[in-house]
Parts: C-alpha cells; structure tokens; sequence
C-alpha cells in the first residue's frame, strides 16, 4: 500500500500543473484583450475606442495581482492618453506615481524607471522652452511648467537611482515575470536579471552629453587612466565626488555595480557587456591622456581573456574599428604612419567572421568588412581640353587595380532627356564608344584610397564623356561606375557683369563675328525635366565681345558659342542681373574711354586639375 507521502506529492503536483495551465489560460485571455485593443487602434486610427478595453484589461490585471499586466496596461493608457492630448504629461505622471504607492517592491522598481521616461520625454521635447527659465521660489512639484533644467535633471536622476532599489531584490528577480512588459532581444543572456534590465536603462540616460548640467567649480571628470583598467580593478576602485549632478559619476558607480554583480558567473556574458560600455563611455568623455591607446589596450585585454566567445567578438569588432579610424587619419604627402591600418582591422574581422556562432561582433565585423574591401572611384577631367592634343585625367581609385574605360560622344540634349540617375546610365551604357581601353594602376595592397594620372589620347571637337569601371563588360551589376563629362574646343569666354569676350582658348587671341545663340533654362514640371528655349542670337565684334540684353536680367541661361568648324555648348548655367546704372555710365562713355578704364591683367599659372 502507497504511503500518505506518495498521494501528497502527486496531489501537490497536479495542483502545480492546474496552476501552470490557469495561468497559461489567463495571459492567452490578456493576448486575445491586447490584440484586439491594437486592432481598435490601427481600424479606427484614434486611441479613445482602445482607452475603455484597456482599462478593463487594467481593472482585470488588478484584480488578479499580475503586475506585468498592470504595468502595461498603465504603459498604454499613458501612451493612449498622450496622443489625444498633449497638455497630460503632468496628469500621466501622477497616475504612475499613484501607482507605485501601491506597487510590490520589484513592480516599483520598474514604474519608477518608467517615470523617468516619462521626465525625460518631457525635457527633451521642451528643452528649447527651459533654456531661459530661471529658478524661482514658487516652482511647484506638480507643475511642470515652472521647472528648470536643473530640477528636471535632478527628477530624472533621482527616479532612474530609485529604480534600482532594493537592489538586492532586483539582483535576485528573473526578468520571465515580466515577459509582457519586455522586447526580448536576440541575447537575453546580457540582461539575466531585472536589476540588469533597469541599471542600463538608467545608463542610456546617465551615458548622456552633459551639456545641460550645471557645471560646479569641482565637477566630476573622467581624468583618470585607472578608469581603463580591468574590470576587477576597476569594480574596486573608491569613486567619490562632490559634484552629486554629474551623470557620468553616477554611470561610473552603477557599472562597478553590474561588474561585482557578474563577476562570478560562469557564462562570461553580462560582465563583458557591461565592461565594454564602460571602456566605450570612458574613451568618449574621458579627458586623460593618451586615453585612445588605453582604450586600445583594455580592449585588448578582453580579447586575450575571453578569445572569441561571442560575447566578446564585440571587443574584437571596437578593436578592429579602432584601427580603421586610425587608417582614416593616413595621409599620404604628410604623414603615412597609419597607412597600413586597415589590414589589421581586415585581419581582426576575419578572424570573428570566421566563427560558427552568430553574434553582435560578428555582424559588425562583417559590416566593417565590406565597408573596408569597397571598390571605389572617382574621375577628375578638365571641362574643355584643347582639340587634337592628349589631356590627362585624375583617377582617385581603392581597392582595384585595372580600370576599363570608354570615350563616349555625347549626343545632343541627353542630359536634360535622363531625368533621372537610372535613366542617365541607361543611356550611358548604351552609346557606342569612340575609343575603349584598359589602364593598369599602381597596386597598393593598403584599402586606402589613392590618386593616379592617366593620359586621353586627342580628340577632334566635341561634347564627350568619360566613361570607367572596374570590368570590361561594363553592366550596372556589381560593377563600380564613374562617369565625367568634358568638352574639346577651341573656344573659351570671360565674363564681366554682363560683358563677355570671347578668346582662343590656347593663344588668348579674340575670335572675331562668332556666333553665340543664348538659350533659356528652365524645369518642365509635367514632364519632370529641364528644359532649353531658344532667347537671342549675338554676334562677336573684332575684339570678341558682346553684352547681353536687358531681357535676361535674372534668368538662367546658357551659351551655345559656334566659330568656324569649332562649337562650344557648356552645361553650366550662367546667371545675369542687369545694372542699369553702370549700364547708363557705359552708354555715356567712348569705347576708348571705357576699354581704358576696364582693362584688367590676368594671369594663369596652372590648370585646375590638381597634380600631386
């Protein structure tokens, strides 16, 4: 026969499941309320038909002491209400501080983190209205119209320090409880715990700029090396301060906190999360010395702790993206000190990619990876080269060492045709070259970027483009593409006001009776492009000038210059507002008398194109 012992065990079991399935049953019930109060919302479009079904929800949740569900519910309400009004900050923060009166400890933790928000939301959406309040005697609690920063600063800290009480209790709560209440992250095992949970929520506030906060003559700073040091070290250090609104002095004690907290787990995981935004809080507000190659080293200590467990691939991703900042401080005609840094980076990144596990460094090495490795390039033409002579081009390359290019003859009015970039390099890829060829550049074995000349062969006058990628095939996929449009003439033009002269463009000489037709620019907005109307046609006098008329006083226009077999039709805009004072002076003047007092010297000493 069963002993008494056998029949209460089993008896004390099946109770254990009928609770388990009860309680199953009651939060598929608070499923089924909730989504129905978000489908009121997304019908409707206005939270007063959601705000009666949640407060049932609220009414309910109550009843059956599920503090997550009150929590939410009152999460919803205050979020509801703030939509149709948002004169209710004050009155949403009296209905959660009405709450945590009668809240269980742990619950209360977690409202006064949300008051917090509530503060700061607040602030940050005013803050422009507190610049200029000063403090007065009649400031009241309840009133958040007459507060100044510094009270509102002093809330904020005050309620994120609360929420972190009794500590000890939190420490000890698991976050499943609260399961309704928290966005559960690829990584629960970085927030194991409810004091977890709300200690970096706090520190999303007290990582912050302080700029706002009053600064006293002894204010905190972080001007120490030893705030670099291990986490056992550093957990240990005594950290005092006089100045009780420093954010940072808070964040300081709150991540010694995390750091006992985790010190002996036997899953490394919270502990090198919380270190690593320490290291990361402190290199950035740190005013040390050198505190970029105490960085380097803390970090590296971690990876030669913790190797590659994923929760460590993180400090190997800082590790890496600190020498790529390094490599973007490479110059190359000064200083090549850093030239070389991106390998490192390449190679630490390699090595985390290389791992079976997914985690956050990974992905971010995997990131920073493709951004290194990226083929780019870029062309740098002068607009009009001289007809029957070779020019050269500036190639501003990385990653690659062979570039394909095309000369390509422009035909006329395809810009202003390509109304978009698509189209543009539809249009582009299909034109029949004039000229093709391969151009080897100088390898560099660095992913840094670097400038090479290239010679174009000569070309008759023209409009053309230059077209370079990176394979011969030239398709848009997966190919890298640089385009530069330039123009070979003879023809060249100085502008003065609204007096013009045009010259030769390699001897200087004027160029007698040529032919200029004044085109109007403008945008056609049914057909989205812009669009050319032909305005008045000039004719050059001995000395090449010409002067436009007053009828294209503040418009754009554009030049379409003929002499002979040369044509010119830049795509530049020019833009002219007409004096008619000094138009008037002009007229009164003899053409000695003006040429005398309007002669100018100029001289050119080099081309545009830069030249290392």
């Amino acid at each position: 026969m069963m002993n008494n012992n056998f029949w209460q065990k089993k008896a004390l079991l099946l109770l254990t499941c009928l609770l388990i399935i009860i309680r199953m049953s009651a939060q598929d019930t608070y499923k089924t309320m909730w989504k129905k109060t978000d489908d009121l919302v997304k019908k409707n479009g206005l939270p007063q038909s959601a705000l009666a079904l949640v407060e049932k929800i609220y009414q309910k949740a109550k009843k059956e002491k599920d503090d997550a569900q009150v929590i939410k519910a009152l999460i919803y309400k205050v979020s509801l209400t703030d939509q149709l009004n948002e004169d209710v900050a004050s009155a949403n923060i009296l209905q959660i501080k009405k709450e945590i009166r009668t809240a269980g400890p742990a619950p209360a933790a977690i409202l006064h983190s949300l008051l917090a928000d509530k503060y700061r939301s607040y602030y940050i959406r005013n803050r422009y209205k507190l610049y200029n309040r000063t403090q007065t005697a009649t400031a009241s609690p309840g009133s958040l119209d007459t507060w100044t920063i510094a009270d509102f600063q002093k809330k904020m800290a005050s309620e994120y320090q609360q929420s972190l009480v009794p500590e000890r209790l939190l420490q000890q709560t698991s976050l499943k409880p609260y399961d309704a209440i928290i966005t559960n992250g690829n990584t629960p095992n970085l927030r194991p715990t409810l004091f977890d949970l709300l200690a970096n929520r706090a520190l999303d506030h007290f990582r912050n700029e302080e700029r706002d906060v009053s600064k006293a003559a002894y204010a905190f700073e972080i001007d120490d090396p030893a705030y670099f040091a291990p986490a056992t070290s550093f957990a240990a250090r005594h950290i005092t301060s006089s100045d009780t609104l420093s954010l940072h002095h808070k964040a300081m004690l709150i991540y010694q906190k995390l750091l006992i907290l985790h010190a002996k787990d036997s899953k490394p995981d919270a502990l090198i999360d919380a270190d690593i935004s320490r290291l990361q809080l402190v290199r950035q507000f740190g005013v040390m010395e050198n505190k970029d190659s105490l960085y380097e080293k803390a970090l590296q200590n971690l990876v030669t702790r913790y190797g590659m467990i994923p929760a460590a691939t993180q400090a190997s991703y800082l590790l890496a993206q600190l020498h790529a900042e390094k490599a973007g401080q490479y110059k190359p005609l000064t200083d090549s000190s850093n030239r070389y840094e991106y390998n490192e980076a390449v190679r630490i990144c390699e090595q985390v990619v290389s791992q079976a596990a997914a985690s956050e460094g990974k992905s971010n090495c995997a990131v920073l990876l493709n951004d290194i490795r990226r083929k780019t390039m870029n062309l740098q033409t002068e607009t009009v080269n001289i007809p029957g002579k070779p020019f050269r081009t500036l190639v501003q390359y990385r990653n690659f060492t062979t570039l394909f290019l095309r000369v390509l003859l422009l035909p006329e009015g395809i810009k202003e045709a390509t109304n978009n970039e698509e189209a543009y390099w539809k249009a582009m890829l299909a034109l029949k070259p004039v000229r093709s060829w391969s151009q080897p550049l100088p390898p560099t074995n660095d992913h840094q970027t670097h400038h090479a000349e290239i010679s174009v062969d000569a070309l008759p006058v023209g409009a053309y483009v230059l077209l370079a990628g990176i394979s011969e095939d030239f398709t848009a996929e997966k190919n890298v593409l640089a385009a530069q449009s330039f123009y070979v003439s003879n023809i060249s033009y100085l502008k003065n006001g609204t007096d013009y002269f045009v010259l030769h463009r390699e001897t200087g000489h004027p160029l007698k009776n040529a032919a200029v037709q004044v085109w109007k620019t403008g945008y056609d907005n049914s057909q989205r492009r812009n669009t050319l109307t032909r305005s008045e046609k000039i004719q050059t006098d001995s000395n090449g000038f010409f002067r436009l008329a007053k009828t294209l006083n503040q418009h754009a226009f554009r030049f379409e210059i003929n002499y002979k077999n040369d044509r010119l039709f830049l795509d530049d805009n020019q833009y002219s507002v007409y004096d008619y004072r000094a138009a008037a002076d002009k007229e009164a003047m003899t053409a000695e008398a003006y040429e005398r007092l309007q002669s100018r010297a100029f001289y050119f000493t080099d081309r545009a194109i830069y030249r290392p």
